[in-house]
């Protein structure tokens, strides 16, 4: 049991069992999958491959997330393009052999949507459901903060038991402003969201990191105005080892990544310095996974 509830919750600390991390990541606009492997979360390795080509929407893989079920398959969502109206989803039980490619198209009848940015996977183990979140501007939303500067994003999310039924969109995450590339994870029995606030927000160029918790996944959740991070920055990745919470996060204008730790979730520490994460990499999402699958792609590589 323990190594099921590491894998859908996100790891926890490494005791007695043989766990490694793997980081996905994108090219350029939006390439395909690929993947780094680390054995502790700091140092990476990159597999040096393309896992999967995207085919579907305008064709672009940009923000992928995996997560991996109780029953060993690995489910991957990712923007499929800048003015799409939905995102991607494929399948595997290997990481190597994928499922034919789907558009879910999860706002088709949102009249208005501009975008379907940044999509996660979250399990629920209370309702065992799956949550898959992405941000969106949709037009006539949120007029108390509308900008001729800046999109209109808040973070909607569907749920389902199968990935073939889903329920209507709806709005998880509203902190009153303009915010993307949301992710979630659990701590002390609550759900913690993290998210990228848009550039160009008054007063400021750029947005923060920031945070918001809730009892359960899907919320209401209770916004923290003190950010986590002020630099120019976005795709937040969490994974929590041990004690420590590590958030890598996307120097999208420098083209590199930097990162920071907290053991309280009030302190932050830059521990860019300590991390070697793959050059090149853009906007990913880490999971823990047993060593016998990162062993598994390191030999099909060869």
């Amino acid at each position: 049991m323990f190594l099921i509830n590491l894998l859908i919750w996100g790891p926890k600390a490494v005791c007695a069992q043989s766990v490694g991390y793997l980081f996905t990541s994108f090219r350029g606009s939006g390439d395909g999958l690929h993947l780094a492997y680390s054995k502790d979360g700091y140092h990476w390795t990159d597999l040096n491959r393309t896992f999967l080509v995207p085919t579907v929407g305008s064709k672009l893989m940009r923000d992928p997330h995996i997560l991996r079920a109780t029953n060993g398959v690995f489910h991957m969502v990712w923007t499929t393009g800048w003015r799409d109206n939905g995102i991607g989803y494929a399948a595997s039980t290997n990481l190597i052999d994928w499922s034919e490619q789907r558009y879910l198209a999860v706002m088709k009848d949102a009249a208005g949507t501009s975008n379907c940015w940044a999509p996660e996977t979250f399990f629920d183990r209370r309702s065992g459901q799956y949550l898959i979140t992405w941000s969106s501007s949709v037009a006539g939303r949120f007029t108390e903060s509308p900008s001729p500067d800046r999109m209109n994003n808040r973070t909607y999310v569907v749920t389902t038991r199968d990935f073939k039924m889903f329920s209507e969109p709806k709005v998880l995450l509203d902190p009153g402003f303009d915010h993307i590339d949301t992710t979630l994870i659990e701590r002390n029995g609550k759900c913690i969201a993290v998210f990228k606030a848009g550039d160009m927000q008054a007063r400021k160029k750029w947005g923060a990191i920031s945070a918001a918790d809730a009892e359960t996944p899907l919320g209401p959740y209770k916004f923290d105005p003190m950010p986590i991070a002020v630099q120019r920055a976005e795709g937040p990745a969490l994974i929590t080892i041990g004690g420590t919470t590590l958030m890598y996060v996307d120097y999208y204008t420098e083209h590199r990544y930097g990162a920071f730790a907290t053991t309280d979730w009030k302190t932050w520490k830059d521990i860019t310095s300590a991390t070697s994460p793959v050059p090149g990499q853009r906007h990913g999402t880490i999971i823990a996974v047993p060593m016998t699958v990162i062993d598994a792609l390191v030999t099909a590589g060869r």
